[in-house]
């Protein structure tokens, strides 16, 4: 077994690893009530603990049988952490349905794995990843298909997210949060891990990428916008917010595929970047709904209104994400998706047609931003704006401190990454390097 940390993996764990802990102090307000009842909730502690050792073992992991164990790790981890509430029959239906989505995934991993190891004869990812870059070819296209399919279940990308509305809704807050924002950028660094493995990508693979992408980012933008539940509407957003930073890695396959460094540097760039912006605005916004719940004991939208008076630490949090979210100036959103725009409107030397398509990218993008402003200010001004809707509700106040600190260091976060964007590309640098 042999670990090795080079610059991709230490960008993922230099902020899993924070967010994680930040997530155990909110869950320390969140779960206030348990703890003086039956509940063994340091279990749920040393579940958390899990998922932080499981992000040592897969981000720094030099083979693959320390990366499969971590990858696992997580799997089992998260699926306990959902199914917190497991008296709740819907609630156990949830966790069933994720840990068999998961476990699929995992089976499409472990395919490509063991086709690669029948040829390479190693587990090790350097002769993998010698291998594949010497036989291009019939093999590596399927071990590419196989691979995209496993780590797109695991992120959540369209059409492979069906597990996503029932497990967000059912988890804690805290949980919801570290799934969206941290726990499964694991695919997307194992999507980029084995796709650079290969060397330089057949140009078919950055265009697949693209589209499965965008896909991806418009299906998801969409269902957000009708949706009652807060925590189903943000969850949704993960699957359009994927597909943004597979575009950026879309871009950047065809910057290796064509032979420019500008395309490179913008696509993978801007993927990155997205995907830690990403992890700042959506654990900040999840946490602001636990605080709704926690005082409410609701979620649904059309059930609240009048907030903004009564939590307005939670309400000013909130605002601060769904601007972000938006990609709007002066927030992270804008800083990283200004990126990717750049990419796919480089004047990097490609064909008139490669240079329309990637135009159509753009156009879709900009839509997927529209829809993602739309949402996120219906989701505002219902909850926190107007005035109470149900007064069967209990009367609003804000949240314990233990759940505003850790929400307001993500704010402070994301505001410092679009007001200061040069935070995100030093961070970025290495790995894009």
């Amino acid at each position: 077994v042999h670990f090795r940390l080079d610059a991709l993996g230490a960008f993922f764990l230099c902020w899993s690893l924070p967010m994680t802990l930040l997530g155990s102090v909110y869950a320390v307000g969140y779960l206030q009530k348990y703890f003086a009842g039956p509940r063994h909730v340091g279990v749920h502690f040393a579940l958390l603990n899990m998922v932080a050792l499981s992000f040592l073992l897969v981000y720094s992991g030099d083979e693959v049988v320390s990366f499969l164990f971590g990858w696992e790790v997580a799997a089992l981890a998260a699926w306990q952490l959902v199914i917190w509430d497991y008296t709740n029959s819907k609630v156990r239906f949830a966790g069933f349905n994720y840990l068999v989505s998961t476990h699929i995934g995992l089976l499409f991993l472990v395919a490509a794995l063991m086709i690669l190891y029948t040829h390479s004869q190693s587990w090790s990812f350097g002769a993998i990843g010698l291998w594949m870059t010497l036989h291009p070819g019939t093999i590596r296209n399927v071990v590419f298909l196989l691979l995209v399919t496993s780590f797109g279940l695991k992120s959540a990308f369209f059409p492979f997210h069906s597990w996503l509305p029932r497990a967000h809704a059912a988890a804690p807050a805290h949980v919801s949060a570290l799934m969206s924002g941290v726990i499964h950028k694991a695919g997307l660094y194992a999507l980029l891990r084995f796709t650079l493995l290969a060397g330089n990508p057949d140009e078919w693979m950055g265009w697949f990428l693209i589209a499965f992408s965008v896909t991806s980012a418009v299906i998801g933008g969409l269902y957000t916008v009708g949706q009652r539940d807060l925590k189903l509407l943000l969850g949704y957003s993960s699957t359009e917010n994927v597909g943004i930073a597979g575009i950026g890695f879309g871009v950047g396959c065809l910057g290796l595929t064509w032979d420019s460094p500008t395309l490179v540097a913008l696509g993978f760039g801007g993927g990155l970047l997205h995907v830690l912006n990403h992890a700042f605005f959506k654990c900040q916004l999840f946490y602001a709904a636990g605080c709704v719940y926690q005082i409410k004991h609701v979620v649904d939208m059309e059930r609240l209104g009048g907030l903004f008076k009564l939590m307005p630490v939670t309400a000013a949090c909130f605002v601060i994400g769904g601007v972000a979210i938006s990609a709007l100036p002066p927030f992270n959103g804008f800083a990283s998706e200004f990126m990717i725009y750049s990419g796919l409107f480089s004047n990097a030397s490609m064909t008139i047609w490669a240079k329309l398509m990637l135009g159509v990218v753009a156009a879709l993008l900009a839509f997927v931003g529209a829809v993602s402003a739309l949402s996120i200010t219906r989701a505002f001004g219902v909850i926190f704006l107007g005035s109470p809707r149900d007064p069967q509700l209990p009367e609003g106040r804000e949240a314990s401190p233990w759940m505003l600190v850790p929400m307001g260091i993500h704010a402070a976060g994301t505001v410092a990454l679009g007001v200061m964007p040069v935070i995100g590309f030093a961070l970025v640098a290495g790995p894009v390097a």
